[in-house]
């Protein structure tokens, strides 16, 4: 009869299921990625009381805390925001501290020891954002060690995943005293296997996905700019948490810069969408009246906005007031446009028939125009040869509408056109959309590596680590 116990064992062990939340989880999974942190705070703090001997909702808590965490700097004054940053990072330094004292690894299954090595991960976290590198990296490293332990231990657990991603990832993306630190540390970076791993969490984990997809958005539309990879991340969450005011606020900024009109206007009227995205949409779309009122609305929060998007809603201020005529509101911002806008401002003023022709078109591409009525269009154009940056804006719109319909060798045309701009911007847009094309196409080995060469010498960080894909690719 013993001989038989295994043999009955085998199945339960070949049909068991991967770790996932129960309903008591996923409520607080719920409450904090639609950043209703209050409410999530409090179940993990009951549950914590219930059952104090596991990591697990102490996890869920400081999860939480980190989010709201993010939030609190947002709102904090420019002015107070280094010192408010201090205080709060000390706050959550000394509670994950304190709350890893409590277990011993040794005593902990393998779900308890993914919570506690998570922990350590978040520690890590905090101690990078608060400077404190040696410490960042030695609790990543622990945060490391444990994952490898779980996967070890169960192959399938792959939350796992998420925490090493990220290690892999960030540490390749790290230079300097910080490169060095990790170094000694042996914290060795791999961009590609950080990726890899941080798609298997997103694809096969169950308990880590919020947290996983947002990793994946801060990668693709921040550390590379990658628009239309990043996206798939975006709509996937939103639509299971569509109450994430800050994620969707920066979905909508994303889908504007893209010219995906038709979606942002079924987000528009949301309660949740900002005053200054509403700017944005409106100036877009032509309807300089709400543009108008938008962005003076937003500016009552000035100190509230994303880095850059004060100067910016300025700037729609002044340029609809121009378009209109309300030359004292136009007088007003226009005092108060940094370096950058002014230069811009100039620029349309001394230009004023090309300037007015080139955002008449660009209203009329944002309509959804087709693409045989946008060449028409395009074909009645001024000569813009005068106006190097108008007409530079004019190739960089049409390399993204013949992009966004997969006509590649076209939108490679135009592009091409602006990598000789004497605005960054404009140069750094263009060659962030010819690696793309590059991946898409098969083009020639030296073209390419023309293309590697100048990136090298433009000396941007997410240009470069995109690069990797086409040196890969193309074998150079």
């Amino acid at each position: 009869m013993k001989k038989l116990i295994p043999f009955f064992i085998l199945p339960l062990l070949l049909i068991a299921k991967p770790y996932e939340p129960n309903n008591i989880d996923r409520q607080i999974i719920n409450h904090t990625f639609n950043e209703e942190f209050d409410r999530a705070l409090r179940l993990a703090q009951d549950q914590i009381k219930l059952l104090s001997n596991s990591p697990k909702y102490y996890y869920y808590y400081i999860n939480t805390k980190i989010l709201e965490y993010y939030q609190k700097v947002a709102e904090l004054d420019p002015d107070k925001r280094d010192a408010g940053r201090k205080v709060l990072n000390k706050e959550i330094i000394n509670y994950c501290e304190t709350v890893l004292n409590k277990f011993d690894k040794a005593k902990l299954d393998t779900e308890n020891k993914f919570y506690l090595g998570s922990i350590y991960a978040y520690l890590g976290r905090i101690n990078g954002i608060d400077g404190s590198w040696w410490s960042a990296f030695r609790n990543g490293q622990k945060s490391r060690n444990i994952m490898e332990e779980v996967l070890k231990a169960d192959p399938q657990f792959y939350d796992a995943y998420l925490v090493l991603g990220m290690l892999y990832y960030y540490a390749d993306r790290l230079s300097g005293v910080t490169g060095f630190i990790a170094g000694v540390l042996g914290m060795s970076g791999d961009r590609a296997k950080g990726i890899n791993y941080l798609q298997l969490a997103y694809e096969k984990g169950k308990l880590t996905y919020g947290q996983t997809a947002l990793t994946l958005i801060e990668i693709y539309s921040s550390l590379e700019d990658n628009d239309f990879e990043v996206m798939k991340f975006y709509e996937d969450f939103l639509s299971k948490f569509p109450r994430n005011k800050r994620t969707l606020n920066s979905y909508c900024q994303r889908l504007i810069g893209l010219y995906e009109f038709n979606k942002v206007a079924s987000l528009i009227n949301s309660d949740l969408i900002e005053d200054y995205t509403r700017a944005r949409y409106y100036d877009a779309i032509g309807n300089s009246e709400l543009a108008i009122k938008f962005a003076e609305s937003s500016l009552k929060n000035e100190k509230l906005l994303w880095r850059g998007a004060s100067g910016n809603a300025k700037y729609i201020i002044t340029f609809n007031s121009w378009l209109t005529g309300n030359t004292s509101l136009q007088k007003k911002y226009e005092s108060e446009l940094d370096d950058r806008y002014k230069e811009i401002f100039e620029i349309t003023k001394k230009y004023e028939r090309e300037s007015k022709w080139f955002n008449q078109f660009s209203v009329f591409v944002a309509s959804g125009k087709s693409i045989s009525e946008i060449e028409a269009q395009a074909d009645n154009k001024p000569d813009l040869k005068r106006t190097p940056d108008i007409e530079c804006r004019f190739n960089l719109l049409m390399g993204l509408v013949y992009f966004k319909n997969n006509m590649f060798n076209k939108s490679e045309n135009f592009y091409i056109r602006c990598i000789t701009s004497k605005n960054d911007r404009d140069k750094y847009t263009a060659y962030k959309y010819l690696v793309d094309i590059y991946l898409k196409l098969n083009t020639d080995k030296p073209k390419v590596k023309r293309l590697l060469d100048e990136i090298d010498d433009f000396d941007n960080d997410r240009l470069t680590f995109r690069a990797k894909d086409l040196q890969k690719k193309y074998n150079l």
